[in-house]
């Protein structure tokens, strides 16, 4: 797909709305038409935490599924694991800071920056979504809607914190978001980051994606989940960073 034609129009290429022509409130009106997507403000607010089950399989199990699990607390942080053959590969954000730690480099974990802690604090706010208007800045709406899979999407686009380009591709029918994009500045110029959700479930009263699939220049990812535990007791201490990553990291016993 990297080198075959693009898609026409290419939803990584859609052009925000001339701002004379754009509604300031119409990017948050599709932000909070996901939010009730996914059970209502009210909702959201009741969940404090998730611990969540499943397997990941990508180019460092060679595609084949290895048990995995992510964690969440409110209002931003998160942490996935997963259990590959050779150890533990972990990536966190604890609210403010991101680092990723593998079991196969034993030395520091890596503390992200850039586009890197952007898209890690935006992942921890997709699972907690009423953060998402707080922390992007210069929201609008892309234009015109496109076709993802089939389906219609709205395209709300904004900027993080550090300044990497968000956009978030919302089902026109039914308000969920299917698809995260970060544009990422790399040695090879600016290349997209796609993370796709899917399978929207009922954990409580909350939907939640139960396949995330991230795709990059050169790699993909998938994690599928089996059970999401809501409100369920998760330290703190679980998304700071370790010292080393020497010692297999401990989810969940």
């Amino acid at each position: 797909e990297q080198y075959g034609a693009p898609p026409t129009p290419d939803p990584d290429r859609i052009e925000p709305l001339p701002k004379s022509a754009e509604s300031p409130d119409a990017a948050r009106q599709i932000l909070d038409k996901f939010i009730q997507a996914v059970g209502g403000a009210q909702q959201l607010a009741k969940l404090s935490s998730f611990t969540a089950k499943g397997t990941y399989s990508g180019f460092d199990t060679d595609f084949q599924k290895v048990p995995a699990e992510i964690l969440g607390k409110a209002p931003n942080q998160r942490i996935t694991i997963n259990h590959l053959h050779g150890g533990d590969n972990a990536a966190a954000y604890d609210g403010q800071v991101g680092w990723v730690a593998a079991a196969d480099k034993p030395l520091s974990p890596i503390v992200l920056s850039g586009g890197d802690l952007d898209g890690a604090r935006v992942d921890a706010d997709v699972a907690f979504p009423t953060m998402l208007k707080q922390d992007l800045s210069k929201l609008r709406v892309g234009f015109p809607p496109v076709m993802l899979n089939g389906h219609a999407v709205q395209v709300v686009e904004g900027t993080a914190a550090g300044g990497t380009h968000v956009k978030l591709y919302f089902d026109k029918v039914t308000g969920l978001l299917v698809r995260q994009t970060r544009l990422l500045n790399t040695v090879v110029g600016v290349t997209p980051l796609h993370v796709d959700y899917s399978d929207y479930r009922l954990v409580g009263a909350v939907k939640m994606p139960f396949r995330i699939a991230m795709t990059w220049v050169d790699g993909q990812s998938t994690t599928e989940l089996t059970s999401v535990q809501p409100n369920a007791a998760v330290a703190a201490e679980k998304f700071v960073k370790p010292a080393t990553t020497t010692a297999r990291i401990t989810m969940t016993k």
